[in-house]
């Protein structure tokens, strides 16, 4: 197996910035937040602060195969079916790049702690808030390798994660097969579900055609998504 580069950040929580509309919004809230939710929204963001164990990183695989007739491609010989709503953004990458991001065990800990204490709400924003934060440290990482491509006058494409757009979830084990064992500390169970929880995988087409799309999700036909009836940024 041949892996290109391979890039592990660790993400101040500084870095990450959160906008406490966007919780609002994943909520059902629409217009200014009302009390009591503008302030434990404003307490569980704050939180990230403390958050210590942000990290992500990405490989990228010269060795690919994409085949846009049967939906599948190959890197470094692994084959990944993603269905073809995944193929058709990619069919222009010369390269694929890899990632694993989370926002740690903290968030998920203070959630559930919150929870077990009978303060229901207060965990569900805390638990919203983690989803978000590995969201945006990728997005931090998606920016970077953006720029230091930007240079060689490579583009990237969205972002694709099995689970979301018709992918089998269970092609996470090809996916962690193509990074060092408990790569940024994110391990799978059996049923290819990613610990520490509030993590994401994925693939981003490099190329000097690809494109990157603002919004994609009137094009996805995923109902489990919290971003789904959200213009989310990357």
């Amino acid at each position: 197996m041949l892996l290109n580069t391979t890039i592990e950040f660790r993400i101040s929580p500084e870095e990450v910035k959160i906008d406490p509309k966007v919780i609002a919004t994943l909520m059902g809230i629409e217009g200014p937040i009302p009390e009591p939710y503008d302030e434990i929204i404003e307490k569980e963001v704050a939180e990230v602060a403390r958050y210590e164990d942000i990290s992500g990183g990405y490989t990228i695989i010269d060795d690919i195969m994409i085949d846009i007739e049967n939906n599948f491609f190959l890197a470094s010989g692994i084959q990944f079916n993603p269905g073809k709503q995944v193929i058709m953004p990619l069919k222009d990458a010369e390269k694929l790049a890899f990632f694993i991001c989370t926002a740690g065990e903290q968030v998920s800990i203070r959630s559930k702690e919150l929870m077990n204490s009978g303060f229901m709400l207060e965990g569900y924003v805390a638990d919203l808030v983690g989803s978000v934060l590995a969201e945006e440290a990728m997005n931090i990482i998606h920016k970077e390798m953006a720029e230091s491509l930007d240079i060689q006058y490579v583009k990237t494409t969205n972002r694709y994660s099995p689970g979301y757009c018709d992918w089998k979830v269970n092609e996470q084990h090809q996916l962690f097969t193509l990074f060092p064992e408990n790569f940024c500390g994110v391990r799978l169970n059996e049923s290819a579900l990613m610990h520490p929880v509030k993590s994401i995988s994925g693939v981003i087409g490099l190329g000097h055609n690809v494109k990157f799309y603002k919004y994609v999700c009137n094009a996805c036909s995923s109902v489990n998504c919290i971003y789904r009836n959200l213009k989310y940024r990357v």
